[in-house]
């Protein structure tokens, strides 16, 4: 408040109104009088200023109390100062001279109700001016107005207590204002607190989910690896169906690790955006005929409808984000749909907003569930936690894809009426495709695995179990393999063709570094990295140095296209 106080005070207003009291009372008072009384109000409008600039940037949190307690004296002091100059300007007031008189008084009247901000410093600052300027003014009445000095003398007084009212009532104002001002601040520090220990929880998750995860995909690599080098041995029989058996649990595990990745990216802001020119109905085709053929295994028919508007136009998003939330969306309509049920997506315009949804015709999900969708690990009817439907990852990563990419994603649905979820992508620039291009969907076909025998490969991974699911996978295939566990043992007359490497390795290097190296060594190889990290800082690395990272546990159908495309960029 002292601070407060010395900012609104006004001491030049002091001045100029001194001044014009001055020259109204000119040739009404005696000039040692006059310069006297003008002399005192220069010197309090002085000490005002003093008050006013030592004070009005006192350090309010961490106050000096020494300093407070001179302040609260010099604030009494200007305040008495301030009274007794216009409370000895009656003396100017000149008997018989009614017209000079009420000029004076009105200008005290004026001077006393812009006097009100002194109340700001405290009752005690307000009570010294009002009473001492008061006292002295009216005093002076019964010499200049003789015959009705009582009326106005109590005129006067009551002006006064109804000017000090309001003053306190402002200050009570401004005390309020200012109170609500901290608490606000208070709540805004507090609230900048939550929130950096919410992120720094985050990141405490995403670091817990790396150094678990590692541990953890290294067995379910090698179970799939050698899961896959098991099947082309036997197809047939009881012992194929456990075989599948087998890859279908990996292939479950190697989706959630992946899923747990995703959303460990997306909710830490790792991810990098990149906008790049799509076809709008080609990528839609192609998102539904990778989906479809699961589908058709559950009886389900999967049906894409296109606006018109829409055909043969391009609009620019992140593919890799758009992509992941129509898989994600796909993958639930297909896992919650009854047999003989249809799924439906559509991509058309609304008020000038591109949409995309996808319908389908199971369960449904109730209105009071439909926000706790959205939280990750939650599983509407799963008490038992059936890992065939997943753990409850897919609509978090939705969600935090579509905010990513400044979209929307809604939900519409009643209990046993099935699902719409819509992405709202809003105002998109739409493109005419090149008409001499193909539009429709044409899958790539799957790569030779004859392409790979009697290629050199070096595997370079420190982990016993995953190098031995590598070493008998690669096998089937006709590679010839040269392991190492420690990179510092890869001798530099291998002149491999591919080259497989873990990131974690011995040393002071890791699989980025060393395979940066040897790759520069050995200009004819092509490079693969395996990771079992979720750092996303590692796949922004191997991203910067041009390198393509899987992450275990690695489809071996992925890895086998992989490695054949590789052979086909190098030659």
């Amino acid at each position: 408040m002292l601070a407060l106080g010395a900012r609104v005070s006004r001491p030049h207003l002091g001045i100029i109104i001194a001044t014009m009291t001055l020259a109204v009372s000119l040739d009404k008072v005696s000039s040692p009088l006059l310069a006297g009384w003008y002399l005192f109000a220069i010197l309090t409008s002085l000490g005002g200023f003093l008050f006013r600039r030592r004070f009005w940037r006192i350090d309010a949190e961490h106050p000096d109390p020494h300093r407070l307690r001179n302040g609260e004296l010099q604030g009494f002091a200007y305040s008495a100062a301030v009274g007794l100059l216009w409370g000895v300007s009656g003396l100017l007031m000149t008997p018989g001279d009614d017209e000079h008189n009420l000029i004076l008084t009105i200008i005290y009247l004026g001077v006393g109700a812009g006097a009100g901000s002194i109340a700001i410093f405290g009752l005690g600052h307000m009570l010294i001016g009002a009473i001492l300027s008061s006292l002295l003014f009216v005093s002076r009445f019964p010499v200049v107005f003789p015959e009705h000095w009582q009326l106005l003398a109590t005129l006067f007084l009551l002006y006064h207590f109804v000017i000090v009212r309001m003053a306190l009532e402002r200050r009570d104002v401004i005390a309020q204002n200012m109170r609500l001002r901290e608490d606000k601040e208070a709540l805004l520090e507090q609230q900048a607190i939550e929130v950096a220990r919410t992120k720094q929880a985050n990141q405490d998750k995403s670091a817990f989910l790396a150094a678990a995860s590692h541990d953890l995909r290294q067995p379910v690599h090698a179970v799939m690896l050698l899961g896959h080098a098991l099947r082309l041995r036997v197809r047939d029989g009881e012992s194929g169906e456990l075989v599948e058996k087998i890859l279908e649990a990996g292939h479950a595990l190697s989706e959630q690790f992946n899923n747990l990745m995703d959303l460990s990216r997306l909710e830490g802001g790792a991810y990098r955006l990149n906008f790049t020119r799509l076809g709008l109905e080609d990528f839609l085709q192609r998102l539904c005929a990778t989906h479809r053929q699961a589908a058709a295994a559950h009886d389900i028919r999967l049906r894409l409808r296109i606006d018109d508007r829409l055909r043969r136009q391009a609009l620019y998003s992140d593919t890799g984000l758009l992509g992941r939330i129509l898989d994600n969306l796909l993958a639930n309509a297909v896992k919650f749909s009854t047999a003989g049920g249809h799924i439906l997506v559509t991509a058309r315009i609304r008020r000038g907003h591109v949409i995309l949804a996808v319908l389908d015709q199971g369960r449904g999900i109730p209105p009071d569930q439909q926000e706790n969708v959205f939280k990750p690990y939650v599983q509407l009817d799963n008490p038992t936690r059936d890992r065939s439907r997943g753990i409850g990852l897919g609509l978090s990563i939705v969600q935090e894809a579509a905010s990513l990419l400044g979209a929307r994603i809604c939900l519409h649905s009643e209990a046993g009426r099935g699902c719409r979820f819509e992405l709202d992508l809003g105002e998109l620039v739409l493109e005419p495709l090149d008409e001499s291009r193909p539009i429709g969907f044409r899958p790539k076909p799957l790569p030779s695995p004859g392409n790979l025998t009697g290629k050199r490969l070096l595997l370079v991974e420190d982990d016993p179990m995953a190098a031995a699911a590598l070493i008998a996978w690669a096998g089937n295939w006709g590679l010839t393999v040269e392991h190492h566990a420690d990179p510092k043992t890869v001798p530099g007359s291998a002149e491999p063709d591919l080259i497989l490497c873990d990131i974690r390795l011995p040393g002071h290097q890791d699989g980025i570094e060393h395979l940066t190296d040897w790759l520069a060594e050995w200009p004819g190889a092509r490079g693969l990295l395996l990771s079992g990290e979720l750092s996303p800082e590692t796949h922004e690395r191997a991203e910067q140095e041009g390198l393509i990272l899987l992450s275990k546990p690695v489809n071996p159908d992925l890895l086998l296209q992989t490695l054949n495309g590789l052979l086909r960029a190098a030659a």
